[in-house]
């Protein structure tokens, strides 16, 4: 028999077992003890030296992300009439280090576990998901039962004593719960599978590995993962939660960039989405190899950041496309509910009591999925009647631009035919017309061409339209000597309702030339640095149209730029291009009309107007031209207005 002072604390606080005990009813007599050096055993709480320990201080035992081996003390004594056999279970799918041991009041201990990092599944005594731990206790029979055990995550742990029956009950619910949970899943997966094999969309993708990774994670959570797919791997089921928890994030991001096409619509929450799936992978590649569990304790709180983020983007994204986000957003505000009592648990200790965690998480999961599916449903369909009426408009569109060339291309005959008539006038039309022209043609026909690039899309050409009819309207007006024609009421096409800015005038021109330096392999990029401002548009159409094609004539390879400046009240516009270069003396004669280079000649087919044409224009509207010595390579062209 050991001492009275062993005996009496027990039987002070001893666990009356009448059938099954759970944590509410073990908590108040089960105390505990920190071993931070990791050398007691169970021995160590027998005799007049035992270890002290002390009384749980929460209704479950729960001391934070902690390195140390947690030892808990539980007396208990058997008050049924025949019952002997009983069960002690732990509900948790996996511990790094755990050990059960049976004292009975003589002092013989009896090891019921003994886990190490290293044991495989096979290791426990019963063939469980979670760990379940048999021990005798006849009638009338009292014991201590010592558990000791460690955790790279929260060591918070939930656990009851079940007879045979009520652990048998407990089992049949459980199955039936994972298998509805898991049918549902397998099906989604399925579902996602083919739509990506038929569909080849990437939205696909990213939600079946979304998906994957919740399954994953949900049956390692479980202990189904352990049991069945990696039985033999403890090492990886005890960062397991890592891989897939940190997948579901990833996945997550991806599958929200994807189905809300951020990149496209939203950059700046694309930019967000982006910095949220680098941090959760920064997180991983650098506390994997140091510190595991903080590791885990960090991720507990990005599953909840994450989860708020994909959240708020759908809000972003539904502020402009609600019927196409819809279910989305829904999935998220159902999904918030399980992921903020997740991270409530395991964080902060919090418990729920009429429903288990992962009961919880499973719940929102289904309705989850089954929402996202009809967000991607929705989206598909969306996309598909949107890809239906936008084909039909352009088009209509298409066929508006061709009828409206063709009017161009009469009136262009109209003036080069007058112009023949006129001697420098003649001149002057016809080349301002002729570049300006050869760009729209290129840019229809690589529209109309099926396998030319459409980024410069029909939009792009209407503008550059516009500003075309205005200066031949301009032109014909001028040729029959109508004054104020550009406010009189020409075709409602050809009417500007107010004098375009600067920035439309740069926009008409880049658009209407693009096509032409595609075509020679050069890039023509616009740069507006400086705001809008109201100007001549009609004369500075003329002097920048000038300019821009003069660059890409004389620029074998390279680029051509047009910028924009301000520098106080003053504007300046600029032509920059890689040809040979324009400055000094050579700057001076190209001014002089019908002038050419002797470098030029056999460069280019011209007339040695277009400088000349410029500087014209720019001294009857009082702008100066200059060009920009300090280049050694290339020409700049400065206007200053």
């Amino acid at each position: 028999m050991l001492p009275k002072a062993f005996l009496s604390p027990a039987a002070a606080s001893q666990l009356v077992l009448n059938g099954q005990a759970n944590m509410g009813d073990i908590a108040p007599h089960m105390e505990y003890t920190i071993d931070t050096a990791w050398q007691l055993k169970a021995q160590d709480f027998i005799g007049q030296s035992a270890v002290a320990t002390r009384p749980l201080p929460s209704s479950a035992p729960d001391f934070g992300y902690t390195p140390a081996k947690i030892w808990l003390k539980l007396p208990v004594i058997n008050n049924t009439a025949s019952s002997s056999a009983w069960l002690f279970f732990v509900h948790a799918n996996f511990l790094q280090a755990a050990s059960i041991d049976k004292i009975s009041p003589d002092g013989t201990i009896t090891t019921l576990l003994s886990l190490t990092p290293d044991s495989p599944f096979s290791a426990r005594p019963v063939d469980y998901p979670q760990l379940v731990v048999p021990f005798d206790l006849e009638p009338g029979e009292a014991a201590t039962l010592i558990v000791s055990y460690y955790s790279q995550g929260s060591s918070r742990l939930s656990m009851s004593i079940e007879t045979p029956d009520s652990f048998s009950r407990q089992t049949s619910i459980s199955q039936a719960k994972s298998y509805a949970f898991y049918g549902m899943m397998l099906v989604m997966l399925a579902l996602v599978t083919v739509a990506l094999i038929v569909l080849r969309q990437a939205v696909f993708a990213a939600f079946g590995g979304y998906l994957l990774s919740m399954l994953v994670y949900v049956s390692h959570s479980d202990g189904v993962a352990f049991q069945y797919i990696w039985p033999e791997f403890p090492r990886f089921n005890s960062i397991a939660s890592v891989v897939a928890g940190s997948s579901v994030m990833v996945f997550g991001g991806l599958f929200a960039m994807s189905i809300l096409q951020t990149a496209r619509f939203h950059p700046v929450m694309h930019r967000v989405l982006i910095g949220v799936i680098g941090s959760v992978l920064l997180i991983n590649a650098v506390l994997i190899p140091t510190d595991t569990q903080l590791l885990k304790r960090l991720l507990v709180f990005m599953i909840s950041i994450c989860t708020l983020t994909y959240l708020l983007s759908g809000l972003v994204a539904a502020r402009t496309r609600f019927r196409e986000v819809r279910f989305y957003v829904l999935a998220w505000m159902v999904l918030l509910i399980p992921v903020s009592l997740f991270t409530a648990r395991f964080a902060f200790g919090f418990e729920l009591q009429f429903l288990t965690l992962y009961d919880t998480i499973r719940i929102g999961l289904v309705f989850e999925a089954l929402l996202m599916g009809l967000a991607i449903f929705d989206r598909y369909n969306f996309q598909r009647q949107s890809a239906m009426e936008e084909s039909l408009a352009q088009a209509q569109k298409n066929l508006s631009l061709s009828q409206r060339l063709g009017v161009l291309e009469d009136q262009y005959q109209q003036v080069t035919t007058k112009a023949q008539a006129r001697e420098e006038s003649v001149k002057d039309t016809i080349h301002d017309l002729r570049q300006p022209m050869q760009a729209l043609r290129l840019s229809l026909r690589q529209m109309f061409d099926p396998a030319a690039d459409k980024s410069n899309d029909a939009g792009h050409v209407e503008s550059a339209l516009a500003y075309m009819e205005r200066l031949v309207a301009g032109r014909l007006a001028e040729e029959a000597d109508v004054q104020a024609a550009a406010n009189n009421d020409l075709s409602t096409h050809q009417q500007l309702s107010t004098e375009p800015g600067v920035h439309d005038v740069l926009r008409g021109i880049a658009d209407m030339f693009t096509a032409e330096a595609a075509a020679k392999g050069l890039a023509l990029k616009l740069v507006l640095a400086a705001p809008d401002a109201q100007v001549a548009a009609y004369p500075l159409m003329r002097v920048v149209a000038n300019l821009t094609s003069n660059a890409i004539k004389y620029t074998k390879a390279g680029r051509i730029i047009i910028a924009l400046r301000r520098s106080g009240p003053r504007h300046f516009i600029e032509v920059h291009d890689t040809g040979p270069g324009l400055s000094g003396a050579a700057f001076e004669q190209a001014l002089k009309r019908n002038q050419r280079l002797d470098r030029d000649i056999d460069a280019a087919t011209g007339s040695g107007l277009g400088l000349s044409v410029v500087t014209e224009i720019a001294a009857a509207n009082h702008w100066e031209v200059t060009s920009c010595n300090a280049r050694t390579t290339g020409a700049s062209i400065r206007i200053t207005l």
